[in-house]
């Protein structure tokens, strides 16, 4: 494989963060997460499309139609596995062993492929799109296993009259079309078992609404709770005991709550504006910082490029230093800081 691995930094952290930079050759950056406040780098793994942690010391990566590993101690890549297509986007199961991704050819048709053991399944394929925009507030393309890697979660913003559903589950095991819906957006699997939890939405005026609704293994679903103001980007605490989510004030500026599953209350962590919260570790979360603007059929705010910390100890926000990053790369400018870009994190047990 051409794919190099560059590390200038201790390895061994306590967290570790997985950041996807877009440019051209594509990479991805390990981050020491320890002193969330300032990130550091630790390595560059280019070119890569994204990659997944198996271990504090070992990755899962995919570039083009190649898989591999790479090994942050030794340096050495691996290539494990050649796919049928070039994978657009694509997420690894916990283990490694199963890789979903997605092919886009030149007319706009996108298939989407499941990769296990050597063999590589076709799940769908759907026809060109025309040109669209996309709704605010919860995320465009997910795909994502469950912590056993027995289902799949394949969402889908864009799809064609013709379908499929905009939101399915598959078993893995004979990808089995477990449940569809058109209505539910990004979801989130349980961390200790076979359980999901997504937002049904709602955005039609004066406000978007919705409800959070979980599917368990039988692929029975069930309402948990209703949002009068809509429920986005729903994550699992490091504990499973609650959801951190943004929801919309009655201006439309989004904020960050917490969910708590055995009480069912919900719970304002931030006073700030801003969306995307993502657990750096079990304590703290980042999130893009939101401005307000006249957005048009954007929403009424737009992030910034600044990442906020927000400490669940302590319920204080902070500013993150996103300066170390990416030190001494020149050419084109960057893209603004997103938490969106973060693909996965690694967490010390605690």
């Amino acid at each position: 494989m051409s794919t190099k691995l560059y590390c200038d930094s201790h390895i061994g952290a306590t967290a570790l963060a997985i950041y996807q930079f877009g440019l051209t050759p594509p990479f991805v950056e390990m981050l020491d997460v320890s002193n969330p406040l300032k990130p550091a780098l630790v390595c560059r793994l280019t070119p890569a499309y994204g990659a997944h942690f198996l271990s504090d010391t070992k990755l899962a990566f995919w570039v083009d139609d190649q898989l591999g590993t790479a090994d942050l101690g030794s340096g050495a890549i691996t290539q494990t596995a050649r796919l049928a297509g070039r994978a657009g986007t694509g997420a690894f199961s916990s283990d490694g062993s199963k890789f979903a991704y997605r092919v886009f050819d030149e007319s706009g048709a996108m298939s989407t492929h499941l990769y296990v053991n050597g063999s590589d399944r076709t799940l769908y394929t759907q026809e060109p799109l025309g040109g669209h925009g996309g709704p605010i507030g919860r995320p465009l393309d997910q795909l994502e296993f469950s912590a056993d890697g027995s289902e799949l979660l394949d969402f889908y913003e864009f799809r064609p009259m013709s379908g499929p559903a905009k939101f399915l589950v598959y078993r893995t095991s004979d990808t089995f079309l477990a449940f569809q819906s058109s209505s539910a957006g990004g979801g989130v699997w349980s961390r200790t078992e076979t359980a999901l939890y997504f937002s049904v939405w709602n955005p039609q005026p004066p406000a978007p609404s919705g409800e959070l609704d979980s599917l368990d293994a039988g692929g029975r679903q069930q309402m948990v709770a209703r949002f009068a103001n809509g429920i986005a980007w729903p994550r699992l605490t490091p504990d499973d005991a609650g959801i951190i989510y943004d929801t919309y004030d009655a201006g439309g500026q989004p904020h960050i709550w917490r969910f708590d599953l055995a009480t069912h209350t919900a719970t304002q962590l931030s006073e700030a504006t801003g969306s995307i919260p993502v657990f750096v570790n079990p304590n703290v979360i980042w999130f893009d910082e939101e401005q307000p603007c006249r957005c048009g059929p954007g929403g009424s705010s737009a992030p910034d490029g600044v990442t906020l910390s927000h400490d669940m100890s302590t319920g204080r926000d902070a500013t993150v230093d996103t300066t170390l990053i990416v030190p001494g790369i020149g050419g084109p400018a960057l893209p603004q800081t997103s938490t969106r870009y973060l693909l996965d994190v690694w967490l010390a047990p605690f």
